[in-house]
């Protein structure tokens, strides 16, 4: 959020295996990006020796920025790693085992020996309290705070870190929560407090236990990340208030995020995704499907009507988390992704990755295993002397070594096996990338394909030929567009109440007055976060099923009140019912079950330099012999910064620019838009 009077805005995405980011001069004169290492002992570290960088290249000072937005994975990889805090959790009498039991569902339908996942935390650290309120929010237990004292008392040298709260029905009032906050915050003064109705208050105590504990889990880690963050950059003279990008895309306070880091977990691909749909809507593209390919995995999404695709059913690694975020299904394919053979003599690539350290054989320290990237070296997709911008070489030699032991193995020529790996790459990418188009009833022929991250471009021809896309849509700096995107993101957050029951029988003012109470809570959040805003936008929706169901829909409502009477939502839900299933019946009954309100505030909008008119047919700086397809070719070499707008590429060429390589396959055609956008399409 930039303050009044900066000069810059900062956007700035960690990756396992480079920094990136992404400087937007406010006053309309560009966008600047950089990349740098990352240090994953000190990812703080990394961010501030690229702002240094970055400013030292414009001949400008960290002072002059006054926006600061952050995407991070800082939460989502301790959770993914399990390294997060020790943590205790507090729940209803005889309901200890709320965790284990879950939803009674295996984890894995086609292994029947496939074990539970791991315990965030054990049952010996689970605190069973005497307390009980009925569903209609009537005490009928009051909390036992002397003996939950006793209980944590006993915890004193299990060196707690973070605690939990979930009662059942706290949902619909939550004062026993409450109280149980204050009386942990007595026994453990320096330890964070979790309570799940204060977080997500939503009904489902599994899932709003969970959402409590892995707050807890997380937040010690992510403060202390925060804080070293903070420090790294004032000491390097740069002030600006940090704000941090959310799981739904929009952004919040660093002070919120410490209080609510799980809302951060899918922090960095929907910053990601918000970059790729503001590309989206500058080329004129309404539906897209969007693959962030960096060192460590492949992230995929959807682009509808121009905003990315949310979803109420994220997870992360086995854990629910059912706060509504960007629907990002990641795959263990990026660059670093490691090429293997498994017992039975199959060649594999991924999930492991060789990360930023050691890294791809051809970084050169000390990594001997063939990955993704080593492949692109050898089929002559990535310039080894022109990685970074030239600021990082790469060693071809040592990447044919490692791809050769593969082709040895494989009893096929090197580039043979190069190719073998970045087929399997793709066939993994297109796991998730299918089944999420699937799953949503579209057609991969009718949406663009929209690549980023350090490899998107690089792999992109290989992906669209794969299944059928006919459009791909370069970003100007696919690299850094997760940088983009937390840069430009609006101020976002979504609240929630429950409100069950059949809707024909629910009165229209319990229902108005629901929805006015959430907006009122999340204008004053809106207000305390205290953003540079042009406009404030709320979305309200409901969450709904025909009677007798176990599942429910969500179904936008207009922004009327006068209009949100039951028969209005009854009828939209039968639309949208209609749409998605082709099966309403509308003279069923319609259960209630949620109401939720999303409050946005609009930052101001960014506007990407333009470029002048190609006055003759771009340039070539040479040749190099790419593998595609099984052959050889001779790719045409040129330098992304040197087109200008109408320039059109044929394939096969390789166009080179400082944070990726975008590979333009032999049938292809790529074209620069007036904003530097690259569109390749098919020639026949």
């Amino acid at each position: 959020m930039a303050a009044a009077g900066s000069k810059y805005k900062l956007g700035v995405d960690i990756g396992g295996t480079f920094t990136d980011l992404t400087l937007i001069d406010v006053g309309g004169r560009g966008i600047h990006t950089h990349k740098v290492p990352s240090t994953p002992d000190s990812p703080s570290r990394a961010v501030a020796r690229g702002i240094t960088e970055l400013m030292q290249r414009l001949g400008a000072t960290p002072g002059t920025i006054g926006g600061f937005v952050h995407g991070t994975t800082i939460a989502l990889n301790a959770i993914l790693e399990h390294r997060g805090a020790k943590v205790a959790l507090v729940v209803s009498a005889g309901n200890r085992d709320i965790l284990e039991i879950a939803r009674l569902a295996k984890h894995d339908h086609f292994n029947l020996r496939a074990g539970a996942p791991p315990d965030i935390l054990p049952r010996r650290h689970v605190i069973e309290v005497a307390e009980r309120t009925d569903w209609h929010g009537s005490e009928i237990e009051p909390l036992d705070s002397k003996g939950l004292r006793a209980q944590l008392e006993q915890l004193a040298g299990e060196g707690i870190e973070s605690l939990a709260v979930c009662f059942l029905n706290a949902y619909v009032a939550p004062g026993h929560e409450r109280q149980a906050a204050q009386v942990i915050a007595e026994v453990f003064p320096e330890c964070h407090v979790s309570v799940s109705t204060e977080l997500w208050p939503e009904i489902r105590e599994y899932e709003r236990a969970m959402v409590a504990v892995l707050n807890a889990y997380v937040q010690p880690v992510l403060s202390r990340y925060l804080r070293a963050l903070q420090s790294d950059t004032r000491a390097i003279g740069m002030n600006a208030k940090l704000y941090i990008t959310q799981s739904n895309g929009g952004v919040m306070s660093a002070a919120t995020a410490e209080e609510k880091p799980v809302r951060t977990l899918l922090s960095g691909p929907a910053s990601g995704v918000v970059g790729a749909a503001y590309i989206a809507r500058l080329c004129g593209v309404g539906e897209a499907v969007t693959i962030d390919i960096g060192g460590t995995s492949a992230d995929v999404s959807l682009i509808r009507n121009g905003e990315p695709v949310h979803s109420l059913e994220a997870k992360v690694g086995h854990y629910p988390v059912v706060m509504p975020s960007v629907d990002v299904f990641a795959v263990g394919a990026g660059g670093g992704s490691i090429a293997w053979f498994d017992s039975v003599g199959l060649l594999k690539v991924g999930p492991r990755s060789a990360g930023a350290v050691p890294g791809p054989a051809c970084y050169g320290k000390g990594g001997a295993d063939a990955t993704v990237t080593d492949a692109y070296v050898v089929c002559g997709y990535v310039n080894p002397d022109n990685f970074v911008g030239g600021s990082m070489k790469l060693e071809r030699k040592l990447a044919e070594e490692a791809v050769g032991r593969i082709a040895q193995r494989l009893g096929t020529g090197l580039e043979e096996a190069a190719e073998a790996i970045l087929s399997i790459a793709t066939s993994n990418m297109i796991t998730a990338l299918l089944p999420m188009m699937t799953k949503r009833g579209v057609d991969p022929r009718d949406f663009a394909l929209i690549p980023f991250g350090g490899a998107g471009a690089t792999h992109a021809c290989l992906l669209a030929e794969e299944i059928v896309i006919p459009r791909i849509v370069v970003p100007p700096a696919p690299g850094t567009t997760c940088a983009l995107g937390a840069a430009i993101a609006d101020v976002q957050n979504d609240y929630i109440r429950s409100l069950r029951g059949d809707l024909a029988a629910t009165p229209a003012d319990a229902i108005r007055l629901g929805f006015d109470e959430l907006e009122r809570t999340g204008r004053a959040w809106l207000a305390a976060e205290n953003p540079v805003i042009d406009e404030v936008v709320v979305r309200r929706s409901v969450d709904a099923r025909y009677h007798g169901q176990a599942f429910d829909i969500e179904v936008d409502l207009p922004r009327d009140a006068a209009a949100l009477t039951p028969a209005m939502i009854a009828g939209r839900f039968h639309d949208v019912y209609e749409m998605l299933y082709r099966n309403s019946d509308r003279s069923a009954q319609i259960d209630l079950i949620n109401l939720r309100v999303r409050v946005t505030g609009k930052t101001p909008a960014v506007s990407l330099k333009r470029l002048p008119e190609a006055k003759s047919e771009p340039e070539a700086r040479g040749t190099r012999q790419i593998w595609y397809g099984g052959a050889r070719h001779a790719a045409r070499l040129y330098e992304r910064t040197e087109l200008s707008a109408g320039h059109a590429v044929a394939g096969p060429a390789v166009i080179e620019q400082f944070d990726t390589t975008t590979v333009v396959a032999p049938g292809f055609v790529a074209v620069t838009d007036e904003y530097g956008v690259l569109t390749l399409t098919r020639r026949s």
